[in-house]
């Protein structure tokens, strides 16, 4: 028999996981597709009685860990990073320029850490259905959302300092004189 699923609704919250675990837009695209493709051949083993959305999940993490390109994504995101404009060219808007911290913070997170953020904190997993996708105990992805939410505020602390040190005063009038 066959199971008829609609992924549609998943699509978006499939990139955004896709994007924490490739780092890259268009490997993130890659990624979303190829997993796709994969739970179409597999959709015969779903369970219509379980939430479709870990299922999905579970497929695109497991694509992407069996991936022969994981190495070469890694080194293409790492080549696009080193291309980026000028660091000293902040984002003209206070949200961009926010975010922009927000994603150089979150790159400097372990990725075991930042899976698990991304799966509690921005898809809204429970600690059970996290651990379920990752295929941990349930104190271990508390640990790792602990550790994970803890380098994130430190990096993002770094990065806000950083920020501020690039800060230029223009216009100023000299008091010294």
């Amino acid at each position: 028999m066959k199971v008829n699923f609609d992924v549609t609704p998943h699509l978006e919250d499939l990139w955004r996981y896709s994007r924490v675990l490739t780092k890259n837009d268009t490997d993130a695209d890659d990624l979303v597709q190829e997993a796709l493709v994969r739970a179409l051949g597999l959709s015969r083993t779903y369970d219509a009685s379980r939430p479709l959305m870990p299922w999905l999940i579970t497929i695109v993490r497991n694509t992407f860990f069996t991936s022969a390109v994981r190495a070469d994504a890694e080194r293409r995101r790492l080549a696009a990073y080193a291309q980026q404009c000028d660091p000293l060219l902040m984002p003209s808007q206070e949200h961009c320029a926010e975010l922009s911290n927000v994603q150089r913070a979150l790159e400097g997170v372990p990725s075991d850490q930042a899976e698990v953020l991304h799966l509690v904190a921005v898809l809204g997993f429970t600690y059970s259905d996290a651990a379920a996708v990752l295929g941990v105990p349930v104190g271990t992805v508390m640990s790792r959302l602990s550790r994970g939410r803890t380098a994130l505020k430190l990096n993002m602390e770094k990065t806000n300092d950083a920020a501020r040190a690039q800060l230029k005063i223009v216009g100023g009038r000299d008091v010294a004189k």
